[in-house]
């Protein structure tokens, strides 16, 4: 039977070994285990693209993946480690609410405070906990250990409610979550919710309908899209939406119905 995958998703970029150095200790531990990189390239403390970047990964992944989040604003401090489970998949995150914008069908049923230093790589510094508490950790139930091994169960993780657009003008207002590499900014609108013929607003900039593909318009013109994730995308096209509009996180965006 073929090892369950570890899939790690950090801020850690590719430059510095930290990437290396925790698929080095899962693998001094775990030597069989299948590693899958979902990403690294996340801006530093990007909370809202690592949620949306599992929002858009985990339910295409095999039955018992386990996968490592470690997007820790919170290291050293107080904060939890959890691990958790849904129907289908295994979870290590920070508490910081990373988890909350899974899809329904993949909501986590049970978590625990995986505060047992049985598990830990001694000893333990307060910056890297990537390498010496989640990959150590990751080993152990990639090994098999019971979850209940690693401390009690928890009842009040930290949340992030999903920011639910808001009706406003007989249209719909949203704002920008995150960007991906290309520049495409990912909005909270999701492409099922704009009507046939409304026209998407970003800063005062009408971008026109909501397209299908890029191709729709020229190149070097702005235009939202249905993005992969089933929520809008406001993008350049063979461009960089981010850096030609100057666009940031929390940006307000605009679906107006047609006059």
């Amino acid at each position: 039977m073929r090892p369950s995958p570890a899939v790690l998703l950090t801020d850690f970029g590719l430059r510095d070994p930290f990437v290396g150095i925790v698929k080095g200790v899962i693998l001094a531990h775990a030597p069989k285990a299948p590693l899958v990189d979902l990403g690294h390239e996340l801006a530093p403390q990007d909370l809202d693209g690592a949620a949306l970047a599992l929002r858009a990964a985990v339910p295409y992944f095999p039955n018992g993946s386990l996968f490592v989040v470690v997007v820790d604003p919170g290291v050293g401090s107080s904060r939890r480690i959890l691990w958790t489970r849904s129907r289908r998949h295994q979870f290590l995150v920070p508490d910081n609410g990373v988890l909350s914008w899974l899809p329904e069908d993949e909501a986590p049923v049970v978590w625990r405070d995986a505060r047992n230093p049985a598990w830990f790589l001694p000893p333990v510094g307060a910056t890297f906990h990537g390498r010496d508490r989640f990959a150590p950790l990751a080993a152990a139930l990639l090994n098999g250990v019971s979850p209940a091994t690693l401390g009690p169960r928890v009842h009040d993780p930290v949340r992030r409610p999903w920011p639910e657009p808001r009706a406003a003008g007989g249209g719909l207002s949203g704002v920008i979550l995150s960007f991906d590499r290309f520049g495409n900014a990912v909005t909270n609108v999701p492409s099922r919710a704009v009507p046939a013929g409304a026209r998407l607003v970003h800063k005062g900039r009408d971008l026109g309908p909501l397209r299908s593909y890029y191709s729709e318009v020229p190149r070097g013109r702005a235009l939202a899209v249905a993005g992969s994730s089933g929520l809008v995308e406001l993008s350049t096209r063979e461009g960089d939406f981010r850096a030609r509009t100057r666009a940031r996180p929390g940006d307000p965006v605009h679906v107006r119905r047609r006059r």
